[in-house]
């Protein structure tokens, strides 16, 4: 494709929201529900007679998704009926929101946002050889919709934007997103046009793509698929597309249609919502740290500047959590033997390494917060003990095992197992005399220019020794008893 064609991206996310009960009734919002259809009632199920009511707690958590991305908040809202048939909507139509969404005019990572409205899921369809299913378990869960403008031009961009909308939807606590769950789907609306040309091109959608690799995939193949039609002369239709895994294309489900088409009317069981100042202030004033003010504060606070180590705790608030209770101890150990504060961005660097190395290692990958493995206090203790050299590396994944395994303090570990690092020169001499008494070829090797035999000499010091003396010290200190010999 090249340069010859411009791209343009909008997006649609839908998000559910984390509640007890569905949008307009009791109904239990539970997305690890495994039996079908028991989470439905008559409400939800659209018998005639009767009546939703508004879920506040749903209506609290778009107003706060709405503030953590800069919207403005309307002071007066109303829901609508968008009718269309579709066999996992049991009402005939989905309560939405068209002309007076609650939240606009935000913006996130230089994208701006359009709107984010308040409506509920539809049910879920089972496909089998067949026949189809239907689980309605999920039809009323409130969803969050969220629409950009079409200010993306790269599938990177996209993706970026994305997983920060998730983190802050997770630090937010109005919902977990996760995409394989359906808690979290992307709609992407893509065009190109010809760089010269003023007006957008034929906009196409590529509907409920569930992973950001899935994302990722549509983006690029439609790109393709739409620039090979330009290129060839043939006109791009306005239609809806879905990502098929199988042949990793997108492929044509109908052709869009427009708002008008739905049919919307305010719905007239459902008064207009009016929302105070009092609770947007409120609702403000709950919103906790988000994502990118934290990697600010990571960077200034602790020095962390290695991108990868900084997303593992942004996008782990728990493990972040643990590490800053083991930042804080080794403060105060620092000030309680008056350490000069300069070697606070190496312990924090030592601290980093282990965590995400040695730590996640020892849980198979598997990251969160480690408190019930090992406290926090013990961790900070144990960064101090190798940050003094009282124990060398090898032996430190050592001791960072018994901890995690038992729970043990590393002091205790040390002493129980006898692991503690000899810094004694005449026990180093001693040992080191051993190893020379017994090896005198490779003595012999050495003071003929075989530099493989210090090596090897270092080597049964450090067996000799069971891993005790720091390696350095061992050559430094064979490398004289040698040169004296």
């Amino acid at each position: 494709m090249g340069n010859k064609y411009d791209v343009t991206i909008g997006l649609e996310i839908h998000i559910e929201s984390k509640t007890k009960t569905k949008m307009f009734c009791s109904c239990l919002n539970d997305a690890n529900e495994k039996t079908p259809n028991i989470n439905i009632c008559p409400v939800c199920m659209a018998h005639p007679g009767t009546l939703p009511l508004i879920n506040e707690k749903a209506i609290d958590n778009i107003i706060k998704f709405g503030l953590a991305l800069n919207c403005e908040i309307a002071r007066k809202t109303r829901f609508d009926r968008k009718s269309y048939f579709y066999p996992d909507l049991p009402k005939g139509y989905q309560i939405s929101q068209l002309d007076y969404p609650i939240c606009t005019n935000g913006n996130l990572k230089g994208i701006s946002i359009n709107r984010i409205h308040q409506e509920e899921d539809a049910g879920k369809l089972i496909h089998k050889e067949n026949e189809s299913l239907i689980d309605f378990n999920r039809a009323g869960v409130p969803l969050i919709e969220l629409v950009t403008e079409p200010d993306f031009k790269t599938s990177r961009q996209v993706i970026d934007f994305v997983k920060e909308l998730q983190l802050i939807a997770r630090y937010l606590n109005i919902s977990d997103a996760n995409m394989e769950k359906g808690e979290m789907r992307i709609e992407v609306n893509l065009s190109l046009k010809k760089k010269e040309d003023q007006k957008l091109g034929t906009k196409v959608e590529i509907k409920n793509l569930n992973s950001f690799r899935t994302v990722e995939k549509a983006i690029l193949y439609e790109i393709k698929r739409q620039s090979n039609l330009l290129d060839n002369g043939e006109q791009v239709i306005q239609e809806t597309r879905g990502f098929d895994e199988q042949k990793q294309k997108t492929v044509s489900q109908r052709e869009k249609g427009e708002s008008h088409e739905y049919k919307y009317f305010p719905d007239p069981d459902l008064p207009c919502l009016n929302i105070k100042e009092e609770r947007i202030n409120r609702l403000r004033n709950e919103i906790p740290e988000l994502p990118e003010n934290k990697r600010i504060r990571f960077k200034k606070e602790y020095g962390i500047q290695d991108k990868k180590i900084l997303e593992i705790f942004i996008e782990n608030k728990s493990f972040a959590s643990y590490f800053e209770k083991v930042a804080s101890e080794l403060l105060d150990w620092m000030e309680s033997i008056k350490i000069d504060r300069k070697h606070y961005f190496d312990l924090i660097k030592l601290t980093c390494n282990y965590l995400t190395s040695d730590l996640i290692g020892l849980a198979k990958g598997k990251i969160t917060d480690f408190s019930s493995k090992i406290d926090p206090e013990n961790f900070a203790e144990f960064i101090t003990i190798v940050f003094k050299g009282d124990i060398n590396s090898k032996i430190a994944k050592t001791v960072l095992k018994e901890m995690y395994v038992h729970g043990s303090d590393p002091s205790h570990v040390i002493d129980d197992k006898g692991l503690k690092q000899i810094k004694s020169m005449d026990q180093i001499q001693n040992i080191i005399q051993e190893v020379l008494n017994s090896n005198a070829n490779a003595i012999s090797d050495y003071k003929k220019g075989k530099t493989a035999s210090l090596q090897f000499l270092i080597g049964q010091v450090m067996a000799k020794s069971k891993g005790r003396i720091n390696p350095d010290h061992a050559k430094e200190a064979l490398e004289k008893e040698l040169e004296n010999n």
